[in-house]
């Protein structure tokens, strides 16, 4: 079985809750391990009760460690104080004074992951830390989906905001959607976002910046969606070179799970390194004749340079455009050598107005019509499902899966 710790551990957050120089000292050291790098550990010198004042104002992590001296029945009334104001699926593993097989079998019969006798060794603290992250997130490596267009005006840009906005909404994957395209690009207009740096800036960053560097060139959209919105050189400028913008990927993709890349407006270098790298690339396209023709030729491109069609999907969008003068959706196959993965209509006023209102399509009223169609290639693409809103992993029933036998654990 493989090693849960060989490999970066995936986007999360681990709150610790510690009261011992020790333990707080472990704690830093598991925060600039190289495993560490897309995990938000966040440490703070107090107790449990510190704890259920802040989730009771904000959301919980993926995982609290929490350190007590008390091990009594109160600290177990509390821990269903803080079950109450934790969100669906939240874990919790306790740092204790003392060896007692009692409690240990007793907290964890009531959902709390793990007891771990102070003082906590630093590779049984990251082993513990490891298994939970991986059972909820998985041990798959970050995924870069490209999305290009067959030629201009197909609407590859608003595709491109419709999946990022999919994984990270619906999905509820920690997803960051960026361009090539420099200032030419219109990626930060549709979610009313300034340009942060211009294009040859950010790939400085990624190849030399600090994380400070990199944090103030990332602008939030959502809780789960972030965006790299670049411009301010002149638009008739020179792109980057591809290894340039390859660092940078590789570098947001060490914190971002998933990384959605608008290719419309770049340079054919950079759009040839970015579609070969992808794990998954979505081809935009019209059903008129000029899109077609390039698409069938981008298709064929893409089918020798990713040696086949695996993880290649095609989009025909803006469909009913042209009415007459488009190629019939049955006759599509034919003319493409495949089936396309998705048809959306001609839908000027969700789109136009994403962009003049500032927000994402999916938001607009008739934008669920868009998700429609989309949600399966997002699905596919980032590798995940969508949860419904207050369900859990599925592993559980609730914050720790332990608040329905708070009463019996602290009755007997």
């Amino acid at each position: 079985m493989a090693d849960i710790t060989a490999a970066l551990l995936p986007t999360s957050r681990v709150d610790f809750y510690v009261l011992d120089d020790g333990t707080e000292a472990t704690a830093r050291k598991l925060s600039d391990d190289w495993r560490f790098a897309r995990v938000d550990v966040q440490i703070t010198r107090a107790g449990i009760d510190h704890a259920i004042n802040t989730y009771g104002q904000y959301a919980s992590p993926e995982l609290i460690i929490i350190e007590t001296d008390d091990i009594s029945d109160a600290f177990i009334e509390k821990l269903g104080g803080l079950a109450g104001v934790c969100a669906q699926g939240t874990d919790a593993v306790i740092i204790g004074p003392m060896n007692d097989v009692h409690l240990y079998r007793s907290l964890v019969g009531m959902g709390v992951r793990d007891y771990l006798v102070r003082p906590v060794g630093e590779k049984d603290l990251l082993h513990i830390i490891a298994r939970v992250l991986v059972d909820k997130r998985g041990t798959a490596g970050a995924r870069l989906v490209a999305v290009v267009g067959s030629k201009g005006g197909v609407g590859t840009t608003s595709v491109a905001q419709a999946l990022a906005s999919i994984m990270a909404e619906q999905l509820k994957q920690k997803t960051l959607l960026m361009d090539a395209a420099g200032s030419s690009g219109s990626l930060g207009i549709a979610f009313g976002a300034e340009p942060a740096t211009n294009f040859a800036e950010a790939v400085r960053i990624g190849s030399e910046g600090t994380e400070d560097d990199m944090k103030r060139i990332i602008q939030p959209a959502t809780e789960q969606l972030s965006l790299l919105v670049c411009g301010g050189e002149a638009m008739l400028s020179d792109r980057p070179d591809p290894d340039g913008v390859e660092a940078l990927v590789t570098r947001i993709m060490q914190k971002y799970p998933v990384v959605v890349m608008d290719l419309s407006g770049s340079s054919v270098p950079i759009q040839k390194r970015i579609l070969a790298l992808a794990g998954h690339v979505v081809v935009v396209s019209t059903a008129q004749l000029p899109a077609l023709r390039n698409c069938r030729t981008l298709l064929n491109e893409l089918r020798h340079m990713r040696n086949g069609t695996e993880g290649t999907e095609l989009v025909i969008n803006m469909q009913g455009v042209a009415g007459s003068d488009e190629v019939p959706l049955r006759e599509l196959k034919n003319a493409l050598d495949r089936e396309h993965s998705a048809v959306i209509a001609h839908l000027p006023k969700i789109f136009a107005g994403s962009e003049a209102a500032g927000k994402g399509a999916l938001s607009i009223k008739g934008g669920d019509d868009v998700f429609k169609q989309l949600a399966d290639i997002a699905s596919r693409a980032c590798g995940a499902t969508a949860k419904e809103e207050g369900g859990d992993d599925g592993k559980s029933g609730g914050p720790f899966a332990f608040l329905k036998n708070i009463g019996k654990a602290t009755s007997k």
